[in-house]
């Protein structure tokens, strides 16, 4: 993990984890389930690691599992030299209240303007690549706000419905996007957005529609179908398989 040039800000990495992901079906949260011989969450925190660009990762996690990611996670494997984990936050009960528990980790930093750019992830897409991370920051720089998506295919059909349950409309495939993540912001902007957000009772779905919420637009940066979010143990075996297919192809 790179250390920024002197004088140069920082760029950090917050890792979402404090989901129990009941779709799974397990009597753990999904991100320590085993995957390829070691814990789900330690391959998304590795893609960050290898990223050149991310000076430090913030892992958040649910109340009860502070502890556990602090003992199992980031101590069994040396992750606070290894891969520079400052801390693991408490989350809060929505995705959007663990959001706001990172950034006020991070608001001295942030305000003090040692930091510079913030990322959000899912801590269940563990497959994310260095290179789709590198090519995000990038374009988070020059705009302020980027994501990664991937295009809806041209045979797949979007409907909008009605409030009485017809189809009032199909959106042509051509122009729609599926928002994946990580998404990057501009640190000191999605502060005050956040900020901005809890004064007016707002909770976003994600972290772009907070910071869209200024007024501010959100660059889409094309990233791999192969970044999915494992849900349902069908996704461990295809996730297995993408591992597989990526040692085949090193």
């Amino acid at each position: 993990m790179a250390q920024p040039a002197n004088g140069a800000q920082q760029v950090i990495a917050v890792i979402l984890c404090a989901g129990q992901g009941t779709r799974m079906g397990a009597a753990q949260n999904k991100v320590f389930l085993p995957l390829a011989g070691k814990p789900l969450l330690l391959h998304t925190i590795e893609a960050f690691q290898r990223a050149r660009s991310v000076n430090g990762i913030v892992l958040v996690a649910h109340p009860r599992e502070v502890d556990y990611c602090r003992d199992e996670i980031v101590a069994r494997y040396h992750l606070d030299h290894l891969a520079n984990v400052l801390a693991v936050v408490a989350g809060g009960a929505t995705r959007h209240q663990s959001e706001e528990c990172a950034l006020s980790y991070l608001r001295p930093r942030i305000e003090g303007g040692e930091v510079g750019i913030v990322l959000f992830h899912d801590g269940a897409r563990p497959f994310v690549t260095p290179d789709e991370i590198e090519r995000l920051i990038q374009a988070a720089r020059e705009s302020g706000g980027a994501l990664l998506g991937t295009r809806v295919e041209t045979h797949e059909v979007i409907a909008r419905l009605g409030a009485d349950g017809a189809v009032s409309d199909i959106l042509p495939s051509g122009d729609l996007w599926r928002a994946q993540t990580p998404q990057a912001f501009a640190a000191l902007t999605l502060l005050e957005a956040y900020d901005l957000a809890r004064g007016d009772g707002f909770e976003g779905t994600d972290t772009a529609s907070s910071y869209e919420r200024l007024g501010h637009a959100v660059r889409m940066v094309e990233g791999s179908r192969d970044n999915i979010k494992v849900t349902t143990p069908d996704d461990l075996l295809r996730g297995e398989a993408i591992l597989r297919q990526r040692q085949r192809d090193q």
